[in-house]
């Protein structure tokens, strides 16, 4: 029995050293040429969680149709659609949320891919146009300084016989800032595409609003070797495991992933570089915690949003205050 015993104990202690040695091995090298910014004061936002019936959920869609100059708003059309109600007729789909946080629209005719576009806005005017919209619908967030224009850009068509792309639409993207820090990911954004008309031919909206903050203080932080340990692991369940990965920027922002809290958290972005012949650079990124206690998970953009479990150390309840 015993020595049935000592011959386990070996052959767990050679698997442990096989598993250590592999997991080096099998592990990209993660090169740091960023540093880890120095913690400042910010602050955990709590969002209103709010629940809307259909016909409140019909009843805010149907004020923004008609602002869009859709009349024909019909309630035989909303169908429920997973965890949100829709409306899909001829051109024109649209959808909201059972909260009424995310409301998309789309007038795919009001492109005009068939023809030749007339007139579009500049930039300017499509940035006025599209806050005015929000003001009209309702869109607009309550505090409007939270809102930021991150850049106008468009929509190109490239026909089969034509010599250059013909430009469709303008777009203008919005983000959000709290605390003087970028609000990352998807869960604070509106994107308002703009054709030949004033209202809009797209419209894709995420926003929630702020129920109460918790300031977090310097010593809430993780500290540097904490971080990079957290990047490492971060990229080795992304990125190829034969790829020296090099760290170039890394920045504190405000994470959101539509969830009930918007939380601090480190962006990462560098470049992978595989041994592999023939296989290009090819750019990282993703977020890790900035804080020792979480209140919800922070992964990286190619998971799931409805991850359950964290990735660090802790998860605080909702109704627990930082010190």
């Amino acid at each position: 029995m015993r020595c049935n015993q000592s011959g386990l104990l070996f052959r767990v202690f050679v698997i442990g050293l096989v598993t250590l040695w592999g997991g080096s091995l099998y592990a990209a090298e993660v090169v740091f040429k960023a540093e880890i910014p120095k913690p400042q004061k910010t602050s955990v936002y709590k969002m209103e969680e709010l629940r809307l019936s259909k016909e409140e959920v019909y009843d805010r869609c149907a004020g923004i149709l008609k602002v869009s100059g859709v009349e024909s708003f019909s309630a035989d059309k909303f169908k429920p659609v997973e965890d949100r109600y829709a409306m899909f007729g001829d051109d024109i789909t649209c959808s909201m949320n059972k909260n009424g946080t995310e409301y998309f629209y789309s007038d795919f005719a009001a492109l005009n891919l068939t023809g030749k576009t007339s007139r579009l806005f500049s930039d300017e005017e499509a940035v006025k146009l599209s806050r005015d919209y929000l003001e009209k619908t309702g869109l607009m967030p309550a505090n409007e300084k939270e809102l930021k224009i991150d850049h106008v850009g468009g929509i190109m068509q490239m026909l089969s016989n034509a010599e250059s792309p013909e430009k469709k639409a303008v777009v203008v993207y919005f983000y959000r800032e709290l605390d003087g820090l970028r609000v990352r990911n998807f869960g604070s954004s509106i994107t308002v595409t703009l054709a030949e008309n004033e209202v809009p031919a797209g419209v894709q909206y995420r926003w929630r609003e702020v129920a109460s903050r918790n300031k977090v203080g310097k010593r809430g932080f993780l500290d540097a070797e904490e971080v990079k340990k957290l990047v490492r692991d971060d990229i080795n369940r992304v990125y190829a495991k034969d790829a020296e990965v090099t760290v170039d920027n890394i920045e504190l922002v405000l994470y959101d992933n539509g969830g009930a809290y918007i939380q601090p958290a480190y962006l990462y972005e560098g470049t992978s570089r595989s041994s592999a012949e023939g296989v290009a650079d090819m750019p990282v990124a993703g977020y890790v915690a900035a804080l020792s206690k979480m209140y919800e998970p922070i992964h990286h953009p190619a998971y799931s949003p409805q991850l359950k479990n964290p990735t660090t150390r802790q998860v605080i309840r909702h109704d627990e205050k930082d010190d």
